[in-house]
């Protein structure tokens, strides 16, 4: 009975402990049709083009936060993030975002995806 009684405190000290917030989830950029994907998470900007041929990765910048969406440069690539309707040219599904990314000199104009935000 003493054992139980000096653990219950600490048990319940861990109950009151707090878990660390999920990393947030991913941004998708892409056009079905052309074959291009970005995805952008906390860590990386990973784009991907012409069926595997083109692969860039660069480190996340900090974003550049405008009233109409958001805006990512690093020597590489470049994202503006534009929050207004667009519409996938393969699927016709409609995505919340436009998203023009520039690579290497090279200009890709798709969807956005942003993630559902946290419950």
């Amino acid at each position: 009975m003493k054992r139980f009684a000096a653990l219950a405190p600490a048990a319940l000290l861990a109950a009151c402990l707090s878990h660390p917030p999920a990393p947030p989830a991913p941004y998708r950029a892409f056009d079905s049709a052309a074959g291009w994907t970005l995805v952008i998470d906390d860590q990386s900007m990973h784009f991907l083009a012409e069926q595997g041929r083109t692969h860039v990765i660069q480190p996340t910048p900090k974003a550049i936060v405008g009233i109409a969406g958001k805006i990512y440069k690093t020597p590489r690539i470049g994202v503006n993030i534009v929050h207004a309707a667009c519409t996938d040219r393969a699927t016709g599904r409609t995505l919340p975002d436009t998203v023009q990314v520039d690579v290497d000199g090279r200009r890709f104009a798709g969807c956005g995806d942003p993630p559902a935000p946290p419950r």
